[in-house]
């Protein structure tokens, strides 16, 4: 799959969770990176590049989700993703989507952070021989420091 088609699919689906929360949330930018995949043991002779890489994007919610609202916000993901015929797994504050072209994680944590997690595989690779470079956009760093830093007065209390 071309790169920018997988940048495609990954904001489709980054999207598509940022409009199933009515009141609508805040979120960070989505950082995109690849990683490139290999064979063989990296840092020896026998690890080649396959020509194959997978596209991340990782986001925060920047809105603080109360203990009362989390579930609210897990089962509104979980609905979207099954509804799109994804199996979903629910692990306590954790949901998981995994097959071979994709994976996705929404998480909620503790502290009231939202976390979402999409990746797509089998990508053309565009990283560099030495492993630098590759898709990226958004921020350089993770904006995880800006998550639940807003208070809302639906989502925080």
């Amino acid at each position: 799959m071309p790169v920018d088609q997988a940048q495609h699919r990954i904001a489709a689906e980054l999207e598509g969770v940022a409009a199933v929360f009515h009141p609508g949330l805040q979120w960070t930018e989505a950082r995109y990176y690849s990683l490139a995949d290999t064979t063989g043991f990296c840092g020896t002779q026998g690890c080649k590049k396959t020509g194959r890489a997978e596209v991340l994007a990782e986001q925060w919610g920047r809105v603080r989700i109360g203990p009362e609202k989390q579930n609210e916000q897990l089962d509104a993901v979980q609905r979207l993703w099954t509804a799109k015929g994804y199996g979903v797994r629910r692990e306590q504050r954790l949901l998981e989507v995994k097959d071979s072209r994709q994976h996705l994680q929404f998480l909620m944590r503790a502290d009231g952070c939202a976390e979402l997690h999409v990746s797509v595989s089998d990508v053309a690779d565009s990283t560099e021989p030495d492993g630098s470079g590759g898709f990226t956009q958004g921020p350089r760093e993770s904006r995880e420091s800006e998550c639940a830093t807003v208070d809302d007065p639906y989502w925080s209390h």
